[in-house]
Protein backbone atom coordinates (compact mmCIF):
# COMPACT_ATOMS: atom_id res chain seq x y z
CA UNK A 1 0.00 0.00 0.00
CA UNK A 2 1.16 3.25 -0.64
CA UNK A 3 1.42 6.04 1.75
CA UNK A 4 -1.59 7.82 0.46
CA UNK A 5 -3.49 4.47 0.84
CA UNK A 6 -2.03 3.74 4.53
CA UNK A 7 -3.60 7.00 6.13
CA UNK A 8 -7.00 6.76 4.21
CA UNK A 9 -6.84 3.47 5.95
CA UNK A 10 -5.85 4.84 9.30
CA UNK A 11 -8.70 7.56 8.78
CA UNK A 12 -11.20 4.55 8.45
CA UNK A 13 -10.47 3.35 11.62
CA UNK A 14 -10.87 6.27 13.43
CA UNK A 15 -6.92 7.02 14.39
CA UNK A 16 -5.55 9.85 15.22
CA UNK A 17 -1.93 11.21 15.17
CA UNK A 18 -0.10 9.86 12.00
CA UNK A 19 -0.19 12.42 9.77
CA UNK A 20 3.43 12.93 9.84
CA UNK A 21 4.42 9.46 9.68
CA UNK A 22 6.92 7.72 6.85
CA UNK A 23 5.37 4.31 5.19
CA UNK A 24 7.13 2.42 7.72
CA UNK A 25 5.91 4.33 10.78
CA UNK A 26 2.22 4.26 8.88
CA UNK A 27 2.57 0.18 8.50
CA UNK A 28 3.68 -0.32 12.19
CA UNK A 29 0.96 2.41 13.60
CA UNK A 30 -1.73 0.60 12.04
CA UNK A 31 -0.75 -2.73 12.93
CA UNK A 32 -0.76 -1.73 16.78
CA UNK A 33 -3.84 -0.61 16.47
CA UNK A 34 -5.39 -3.97 15.28
CA UNK A 35 -4.19 -6.23 18.01
CA UNK A 36 -7.07 -5.46 20.33
CA UNK A 37 -9.46 -2.09 20.81
CA UNK A 38 -7.86 -0.65 24.38
CA UNK A 39 -6.43 2.81 25.01
CA UNK A 40 -2.49 2.64 23.72
CA UNK A 41 -0.72 4.32 26.32
CA UNK A 42 2.80 4.54 25.19
CA UNK A 43 4.69 2.34 22.24
CA UNK A 44 8.30 1.33 22.36
CA UNK A 45 10.72 -0.60 24.60
CA UNK A 46 8.72 -2.33 27.37
CA UNK A 47 11.42 -3.31 30.04
CA UNK A 48 14.22 -2.05 32.16
CA UNK A 49 14.40 1.96 33.46
CA UNK A 50 12.53 3.51 29.99
CA UNK A 51 10.58 6.03 28.85
CA UNK A 52 7.42 3.24 29.42
CA UNK A 53 7.55 3.00 33.33
CA UNK A 54 6.12 7.01 33.06
CA UNK A 55 2.79 5.70 31.59
CA UNK A 56 2.66 2.32 33.67
CA UNK A 57 -0.40 2.55 36.25
CA UNK A 58 -0.86 -0.56 38.87
CA UNK A 59 0.55 -3.02 36.13
CA UNK A 60 -0.44 -7.42 36.12
CA UNK A 61 2.34 -8.74 37.66
CA UNK A 62 1.48 -6.03 40.68
CA UNK A 63 -2.24 -7.12 40.40
CA UNK A 64 -1.32 -10.66 40.75
CA UNK A 65 0.44 -10.43 44.11
CA UNK A 66 -2.30 -8.57 45.32
CA UNK A 67 -4.49 -11.42 44.50
CA UNK A 68 -2.53 -14.12 46.04
CA UNK A 69 -1.94 -12.19 49.26
CA UNK A 70 -5.66 -12.10 49.31
CA UNK A 71 -5.81 -16.29 49.31
CA UNK A 72 -3.43 -16.57 51.15
CA UNK A 73 -5.30 -14.26 54.11
CA UNK A 74 -8.33 -16.23 53.26
CA UNK A 75 -6.71 -19.29 53.58
CA UNK A 76 -7.29 -20.54 49.86
CA UNK A 77 -3.23 -21.00 49.30
CA UNK A 78 -0.80 -22.22 52.26
CA UNK A 79 1.96 -19.60 51.17
CA UNK A 80 1.99 -15.62 49.94
CA UNK A 81 4.47 -14.64 46.68
CA UNK A 82 7.78 -15.37 48.43
CA UNK A 83 9.34 -12.52 46.31
CA UNK A 84 6.66 -9.10 47.09
CA UNK A 85 4.43 -8.18 48.59
CA UNK A 86 1.48 -5.48 48.99
CA UNK A 87 3.51 -4.05 51.48
CA UNK A 88 7.09 -4.03 49.84
CA UNK A 89 5.46 -2.60 46.47
CA UNK A 90 3.58 0.33 48.79
CA UNK A 91 7.23 1.01 49.78
CA UNK A 92 8.42 0.39 45.90
CA UNK A 93 5.81 2.94 44.86
CA UNK A 94 6.66 5.54 47.65
CA UNK A 95 10.68 5.47 46.82
CA UNK A 96 11.26 4.29 50.28
CA UNK A 97 12.18 0.60 48.95
CA UNK A 98 14.28 -1.29 46.04
CA UNK A 99 14.67 -4.70 45.51
CA UNK A 100 17.93 -5.40 45.70
CA UNK A 101 18.90 -8.07 42.39
CA UNK A 102 21.49 -10.26 43.04
CA UNK A 103 24.14 -10.78 40.29
CA UNK A 104 22.27 -14.40 39.14
CA UNK A 105 19.08 -12.67 39.31
CA UNK A 106 20.03 -9.81 36.98
CA UNK A 107 21.22 -12.63 34.63
CA UNK A 108 18.15 -14.46 34.76
CA UNK A 109 16.11 -10.97 33.63
CA UNK A 110 18.68 -10.58 31.36
CA UNK A 111 17.99 -14.24 29.68
CA UNK A 112 14.00 -13.12 30.09
CA UNK A 113 14.52 -10.73 27.92
CA UNK A 114 16.59 -12.33 25.15
CA UNK A 115 14.87 -15.30 25.17
CA UNK A 116 11.63 -13.74 24.10
CA UNK A 117 12.32 -13.37 20.61
CA UNK A 118 13.73 -17.17 20.43
CA UNK A 119 9.97 -18.09 22.07
CA UNK A 120 8.28 -16.29 20.12
CA UNK A 121 9.54 -17.55 16.82
CA UNK A 122 8.52 -20.86 18.16
CA UNK A 123 4.70 -19.98 19.14
CA UNK A 124 3.39 -21.22 16.13
CA UNK A 125 4.98 -24.83 16.09
CA UNK A 126 4.37 -24.86 19.95
CA UNK A 127 0.34 -24.16 19.44
CA UNK A 128 0.48 -26.57 16.60
CA UNK A 129 1.82 -29.35 18.84
CA UNK A 130 0.00 -28.37 22.07
CA UNK A 131 -3.63 -27.21 20.99
CA UNK A 132 -3.57 -28.28 17.03
CA UNK A 133 -4.26 -24.62 16.48
CA UNK A 134 -2.44 -23.17 13.38
CA UNK A 135 -1.01 -19.48 14.12
CA UNK A 136 -1.14 -17.04 11.39
CA UNK A 137 1.17 -14.15 12.67
CA UNK A 138 3.19 -13.63 15.79
CA UNK A 139 4.42 -10.20 17.51
CA UNK A 140 6.24 -8.80 19.90
CA UNK A 141 4.82 -6.98 22.34
CA UNK A 142 5.34 -3.11 22.62
CA UNK A 143 2.70 -1.46 23.87
CA UNK A 144 1.39 -0.34 27.45
CA UNK A 145 -2.09 -0.67 27.44
CA UNK A 146 -4.98 1.03 29.33
CA UNK A 147 -8.78 0.75 29.48
CA UNK A 148 -11.45 3.45 30.58
CA UNK A 149 -13.35 0.63 32.37
CA UNK A 150 -10.40 -0.20 34.53
CA UNK A 151 -8.81 3.30 35.10
CA UNK A 152 -6.21 2.06 37.60
CA UNK A 153 -5.18 -0.66 35.75
CA UNK A 154 -2.34 -0.84 32.82
CA UNK A 155 -0.84 -4.03 31.05
CA UNK A 156 2.56 -4.66 28.82
CA UNK A 157 1.54 -7.97 27.10
CA UNK A 158 4.78 -10.20 25.80
CA UNK A 159 3.81 -11.50 22.97
CA UNK A 160 0.54 -11.69 20.76
CA UNK A 161 -0.50 -14.97 18.52
CA UNK A 162 -3.01 -13.98 15.71
CA UNK A 163 -5.36 -17.35 14.96
CA UNK A 164 -8.20 -16.86 12.71
CA UNK A 165 -7.52 -13.57 12.07
CA UNK A 166 -7.94 -12.69 16.08
CA UNK A 167 -5.12 -11.44 18.10
CA UNK A 168 -4.51 -12.96 21.61
CA UNK A 169 -1.93 -11.78 23.96
CA UNK A 170 0.55 -14.36 25.22
CA UNK A 171 2.22 -14.20 28.38
CA UNK A 172 5.80 -15.53 28.52
CA UNK A 173 7.64 -16.92 31.78
CA UNK A 174 11.37 -17.83 31.89
CA UNK A 175 13.12 -19.67 34.50
CA UNK A 176 15.51 -22.21 35.94
CA UNK A 177 15.49 -25.21 38.07
CA UNK A 178 14.84 -22.88 40.77
CA UNK A 179 11.62 -21.90 39.62
CA UNK A 180 10.38 -25.68 38.10
CA UNK A 181 8.23 -25.69 41.10
CA UNK A 182 5.78 -23.41 40.09
CA UNK A 183 5.17 -25.15 36.97
CA UNK A 184 4.75 -28.70 38.89
CA UNK A 185 0.67 -28.71 38.91
CA UNK A 186 -1.27 -29.13 35.96
CA UNK A 187 -3.29 -26.11 37.34
CA UNK A 188 -2.15 -22.76 36.04
CA UNK A 189 0.21 -21.34 38.91
CA UNK A 190 -2.17 -18.76 40.75
CA UNK A 191 -0.47 -15.85 40.57
CA UNK A 192 0.19 -15.64 36.72
CA UNK A 193 -3.08 -16.69 36.17
CA UNK A 194 -4.32 -13.59 37.72
CA UNK A 195 -1.82 -11.69 35.89
CA UNK A 196 -3.65 -13.34 32.47
CA UNK A 197 -6.61 -12.30 33.88
CA UNK A 198 -6.23 -8.24 34.28
CA UNK A 199 -4.61 -8.29 31.00
CA UNK A 200 -7.45 -9.85 29.44
CA UNK A 201 -9.93 -7.44 31.35
CA UNK A 202 -7.46 -3.92 30.26
CA UNK A 203 -7.07 -5.93 26.19
CA UNK A 204 -10.85 -6.22 26.08
CA UNK A 205 -9.98 -10.13 25.34
CA UNK A 206 -11.96 -12.81 25.96
CA UNK A 207 -8.85 -15.64 26.52
CA UNK A 208 -5.43 -15.68 26.05
CA UNK A 209 -2.33 -17.78 26.95
CA UNK A 210 0.93 -18.92 28.93
CA UNK A 211 4.12 -20.26 27.72
CA UNK A 212 6.47 -21.81 30.62
CA UNK A 213 10.01 -21.96 29.59
CA UNK A 214 11.90 -23.10 32.04
CA UNK A 215 15.04 -25.11 32.38
CA UNK A 216 15.99 -23.95 28.51
CA UNK A 217 12.57 -26.20 27.31
CA UNK A 218 8.89 -25.86 27.05
CA UNK A 219 7.37 -26.36 30.58
CA UNK A 220 3.82 -25.90 30.27
CA UNK A 221 1.38 -24.00 27.54
CA UNK A 222 -2.23 -22.86 28.72
CA UNK A 223 -5.06 -21.51 27.33
CA UNK A 224 -6.68 -19.18 30.01
CA UNK A 225 -10.24 -17.79 29.66
CA UNK A 226 -11.53 -14.20 31.30
CA UNK A 227 -12.78 -14.91 34.84
CA UNK A 228 -14.94 -11.73 35.27
CA UNK A 229 -15.62 -12.87 39.00
CA UNK A 230 -11.43 -12.98 39.87
CA UNK A 231 -11.11 -9.67 37.35
CA UNK A 232 -13.69 -7.57 39.64
CA UNK A 233 -12.51 -9.16 42.86
CA UNK A 234 -9.22 -7.83 41.15
CA UNK A 235 -10.27 -4.92 41.02
CA UNK A 236 -11.91 -4.16 43.86
CA UNK A 237 -8.35 -5.04 45.48
CA UNK A 238 -6.81 -2.29 43.19
CA UNK A 239 -8.91 0.55 44.46
CA UNK A 240 -8.09 -0.80 48.09
CA UNK A 241 -4.45 -0.46 47.57
CA UNK A 242 -4.65 2.82 45.25
CA UNK A 243 -6.30 3.92 49.03
CA UNK A 244 -3.40 3.09 50.61
CA UNK A 245 -1.13 4.97 48.02
CA UNK A 246 -3.07 7.95 48.26
CA UNK A 247 -3.82 7.87 51.95
CA UNK A 248 0.07 7.06 52.58
CA UNK A 249 -1.50 3.85 54.58
CA UNK A 250 0.56 1.07 54.92
CA UNK A 251 -0.71 -2.22 53.53
CA UNK A 252 -0.68 -5.45 56.49
CA UNK A 253 2.51 -7.59 55.85
CA UNK A 254 1.84 -11.21 55.43
CA UNK A 255 5.49 -12.67 56.44
CA UNK A 256 6.64 -13.67 52.75
CA UNK A 257 10.48 -14.47 52.33
CA UNK A 258 11.04 -11.11 50.87
CA UNK A 259 9.38 -9.03 53.51
CA UNK A 260 11.45 -10.78 56.49
CA UNK A 261 14.77 -10.19 54.52
CA UNK A 262 14.12 -6.58 53.95
CA UNK A 263 13.07 -6.05 57.25
CA UNK A 264 16.36 -7.92 58.40
CA UNK A 265 18.38 -5.39 56.01
CA UNK A 266 16.07 -2.79 58.06
CA UNK A 267 17.37 -3.53 61.25
CA UNK A 268 20.66 -1.83 62.07
CA UNK A 269 20.44 -2.33 65.91
CA UNK A 270 19.42 0.17 68.64
CA UNK A 271 21.64 -0.02 71.44
CA UNK A 272 19.17 0.23 73.54
CA UNK A 273 18.46 3.93 74.42
CA UNK A 274 15.18 3.37 76.02
CA UNK A 275 15.64 2.83 79.76
CA UNK A 276 13.26 -0.20 80.00
CA UNK A 277 12.13 -2.69 76.93
CA UNK A 278 8.77 -1.60 75.65
CA UNK A 279 5.47 -3.49 75.43
CA UNK A 280 3.76 -4.48 72.49
CA UNK A 281 0.26 -5.83 72.84
CA UNK A 282 -0.95 -8.25 70.20
CA UNK A 283 -3.64 -10.43 70.44
CA UNK A 284 -3.27 -13.84 71.98
CA UNK A 285 -4.72 -16.35 69.50
CA UNK A 286 -1.68 -14.74 67.13
CA UNK A 287 0.48 -15.26 70.33
CA UNK A 288 -0.54 -18.49 70.89
CA UNK A 289 -0.17 -19.73 67.28
CA UNK A 290 2.99 -18.91 67.11
CA UNK A 291 4.10 -20.16 70.36
CA UNK A 292 2.39 -23.25 68.96
CA UNK A 293 4.30 -23.38 65.48
CA UNK A 294 7.29 -22.46 67.82
CA UNK A 295 6.80 -25.57 69.86
CA UNK A 296 6.00 -27.99 66.97
CA UNK A 297 9.16 -26.52 65.27
CA UNK A 298 11.30 -27.76 68.40
CA UNK A 299 9.54 -31.17 68.22
CA UNK A 300 9.99 -32.10 64.69
CA UNK A 301 13.53 -31.09 64.16
CA UNK A 302 14.97 -33.91 65.52
CA UNK A 303 12.23 -36.38 64.20
CA UNK A 304 12.71 -35.18 60.30
CA UNK A 305 15.89 -37.55 60.26
CA UNK A 306 14.06 -40.30 61.47
CA UNK A 307 11.16 -39.83 59.60
CA UNK A 308 12.98 -39.75 56.47
CA UNK A 309 15.21 -42.96 57.48
CA UNK A 310 11.74 -44.86 58.03
CA UNK A 311 11.01 -43.85 54.71
CA UNK A 312 13.64 -45.63 52.96
CA UNK A 313 13.23 -49.15 53.08
CA UNK A 314 9.53 -48.05 50.82
CA UNK A 315 11.68 -46.02 48.91
CA UNK A 316 13.94 -48.51 48.07
CA UNK A 317 11.44 -51.28 47.41
CA UNK A 318 9.81 -48.99 45.06
CA UNK A 319 13.12 -48.30 43.30
CA UNK A 320 14.14 -51.90 42.71
CA UNK A 321 10.78 -52.59 41.15
CA UNK A 322 11.49 -49.66 38.69
CA UNK A 323 15.09 -51.03 37.96
CA UNK A 324 13.77 -54.35 36.82
CA UNK A 325 10.98 -52.80 34.62
CA UNK A 326 13.39 -50.33 33.47
CA UNK A 327 10.53 -48.01 33.88
CA UNK A 328 11.10 -44.07 35.03
CA UNK A 329 7.18 -43.96 36.04
CA UNK A 330 5.08 -46.17 38.25
CA UNK A 331 1.87 -46.75 39.43
CA UNK A 332 1.25 -47.89 43.32
CA UNK A 333 -2.30 -49.44 43.99
CA UNK A 334 -3.77 -47.46 41.22
CA UNK A 335 -3.57 -44.26 43.98
CA UNK A 336 0.13 -43.22 43.61
CA UNK A 337 3.14 -42.67 41.08
CA UNK A 338 6.37 -42.82 41.54
CA UNK A 339 9.15 -41.02 39.00
CA UNK A 340 12.90 -41.44 38.99
CA UNK A 341 14.29 -39.70 36.49
CA UNK A 342 17.85 -37.78 35.68
CA UNK A 343 17.24 -34.05 35.09
CA UNK A 344 19.30 -31.29 33.20
CA UNK A 345 22.11 -31.23 35.63
CA UNK A 346 22.49 -34.88 36.48
CA UNK A 347 20.41 -35.43 39.33
CA UNK A 348 18.59 -38.47 40.21
CA UNK A 349 15.32 -37.30 41.45
CA UNK A 350 12.89 -40.01 43.23
CA UNK A 351 9.10 -38.47 43.98
CA UNK A 352 6.13 -40.07 45.01
CA UNK A 353 2.69 -38.43 45.09
CA UNK A 354 -0.96 -39.18 44.88
CA UNK A 355 -2.73 -39.35 42.07
CA UNK A 356 -5.41 -36.79 41.54
CA UNK A 357 -9.05 -38.07 41.72
CA UNK A 358 -9.60 -38.43 38.33
CA UNK A 359 -6.54 -40.24 37.37
CA UNK A 360 -7.08 -42.69 39.67
CA UNK A 361 -7.42 -46.96 39.06
CA UNK A 362 -9.63 -48.25 40.93
CA UNK A 363 -9.42 -51.74 39.70
CA UNK A 364 -5.86 -53.07 39.54
CA UNK A 365 -5.55 -56.28 37.75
Amino acid sequence: MTVKELKEKAKRMGLSGYSQLRKAELERFIEDNTLHNSEILFTGECSGDREWLKHRKIGATETSILVVDNAFRHGLINRPDKYTSPYLIYLERKGLYQKDISFNSQVAMDFGHYAEDFIIAHLPALFKNEFNIEVQETKKGNQVVGNKDFPLWSCTPDSWVKIENEWYPVELKTGNSFTSYEWEREEVPDKYFAQVQQQLAVLGKEKGYLVGFVDNRFTKVYEITKDKKLVDIAYQLTEKFQKCLDKNIEPELNGCEAECEFLKQEFKGFGNPLEQTPILDISNSDLNDYTSLMDTKKMTAGELKEIEEDMKPFTAKIQKKMLELETETLIINGSHLATWKIDSRGYKRFTFKELPEDKKIREVA
